[in-house]
């Protein structure tokens, strides 16, 4: 069966009579077993997105805990940009609805498919529901077991970077102790003078940055970065007062009784972080191939997405190299946890993700004289729908077509650029911007290009699709028109 032209929510030719898409970013499913502060923050700023939404289906509604006023105005957006009605719909709503409808089963599309998310879609509500098993999920989204299930089962062009994993509390003092073996390896090597020293601190069960600290040595100075925000850097004098401080900050985002490890690898020096989303059907699998990922200076967060264009010759040849390397990877490496996990790998249709890590020729130099062979780093795995997937989803919505593999690989073809916080004026009227937006986009997108409105907040989650460039002129344009 070719899967290039399949609807990936569509099972044959039975159109699904109710299908929704569930936007479970915060405590109930991305950030699970975080504190409840730290998930509020994500579902503040990323509750209205919901691209993955099963446009196929006859009736068609977003998931919703509650349906505020800001969650209903972004749905008569997206209602108005799809050309078909959906609805913000409660899950009591939703089930009510969902009793009188036997065949085909109505379907949930969740961001994440965890555990718990699984449980209550298929036994409370009665529903099919889409992605990977909560298995899968589980193991695959704990960055803990992911880097001990990478030690196990991936090859040597793919390798976790060096790593320990702690508990929470002993964070500062392992950390620091780590810090020192790989400044030994460094001047094992005779690197010591030009290396960045540092750490990555990732909770278990963090994601999206939330729940990390970045701590690295730059200047004479000791940065600690939490959660991403590079703008909120803070610089210490010593490692043991800038890695106390990342401890206190983990156990301010954590929630123990649920999780209490913390992954603490090395801070690389590095050419490039692409991602690479695959999509599985009837265990089938087919890449979108590498993906850029925009990050702030001094951050490792990523702050959006875009079609992937190497910064460099150095990158056009690795992506040449290791581009195909990186799907047969990453195929092998699902098929091997399904079977671990004793899932019928041909059963499945999902979506997943796999963040990678170019070493500069210096990290490259260092893998040499540690005698190791070349490889590229495997930073995490997103076993999940990702700002880029997403995005590629709302706009085959807006531009009418079928959620294939095939016309996602048009719209990356095309190009497409995803900001998750754009600046905006500070009293800009959101809602008046977004319908200049809407129109702006009724005109462009006659000739390719696409501005859409992702998050009506300030800053603004935006896409842009087709000639970026000019995309983000028009956009500068109405953002100096409603300020001005």
């Amino acid at each position: 069966m070719n899967i290039l032209h399949t609807s990936l929510f569509t099972s044959g030719t039975q159109r699904t009579t109710i299908g929704a898409g569930y936007h479970n970013v915060g405590k109930r499913g991305v950030l699970r077993t975080l504190n409840e502060n730290m998930a509020r923050q994500a579902e503040m700023h990323y509750g209205e997105r919901c691209g993955h939404l099963p446009l196929d289906a006859q009736n068609i509604s977003i998931l919703v805990h509650f349906s505020t006023p800001a969650i209903r105005a972004q749905v008569q957006y997206l209602s108005h940009l799809f050309g078909k009605e959906i609805t913000a719909c409660t899950f009591d709503e939703f089930k009510a609805e969902a009793e009188h409808i036997t065949e085909p089963t109505p379907l949930v599309v969740p961001y994440i498919n965890v555990p718990e998310t699984e449980t209550y879609i298929r036994d409370e509500l009665g529903v099919q529901v889409w992605g990977l098993p909560g298995q899968m999920t589980h193991v695959l989204k704990n960055k803990a077991l992911f880097y001990q299930l990478a030690d196990e089962l991936a090859e040597d062009s793919f390798r976790p970077p060096d790593y320990t994993i702690v508990d929470v509390q002993d964070v500062a003092k392992e950390a620091e102790a780590f810090l020192c073996k790989m400044e030994g390896i460094y001047r094992e090597v005779g690197v010591a003078q030009m290396y960045p020293l540092g750490v990555v601190l990732r909770a278990a069960e963090s994601d999206g940055n939330y729940g990390c600290c970045l701590v690295y040595e730059k200047a004479g100075a000791i940065i600690v970065v939490q959660n991403g925000d590079a703008e909120d850097a803070h610089a210490y004098r010593c490692w043991h007062d800038a890695l106390t401080q990342a401890q206190e900050n983990l156990k301010a985002t954590m929630f123990p009784p649920k999780e209490t490890r913390v992954v603490v690898s090395r801070f690389l020096d590095l050419a490039d972080s692409p991602g690479m989303s695959v999509i599985i059907i009837d265990g089938q699998v087919e890449s979108l191939h590498w993906n850029g990922q925009y990050q702030k200076p001094g951050s490792t967060a990523c702050i959006g997405t875009s079609t992937y264009i190497p910064r460099n010759t150095y990158m056009q040849r690795m992506q040449h190299r290791y581009e195909n390397q990186t799907t047969a990877f990453f195929e092998a490496f699902l098929r091997k946890i399904a079977e671990k996990c004793r899932t019928d790998f041909s059963s499945l249709r999902a979506v997943a993700n796999v963040d990678i890590m170019i070493p500069t020729e210096l990290e490259r130099m260092v893998q040499k004289k540690r005698k190791q062979p070349p490889m590229n780093y495997l930073a995490e795995c997103n076993p999940r729908w990702t700002n880029y997937t997403d995005a590629i989803l709302t706009v085959l919505g807006a531009n009418r077509k079928e959620p294939t593999i095939q016309n996602m690989r048009a719209v990356i073809q095309a190009g497409i650029s995803t900001i998750d916080k754009y600046p905006l004026p500070a009293k800009v009227d959101l809602q008046i911007l977004r319908d200049q937006i809407f129109e702006r986009d009724q005109i462009l997108q006659q000739t390719g290009t696409r501005i859409i409105c992702r998050m009506a907040k300030n800053p603004m989650g935006v896409i842009f699709a087709g000639n970026i460039k000019f995309a983000q002129q028009e956009m500068d344009n109405m953002l100096a028109r409603v300020s001005g």
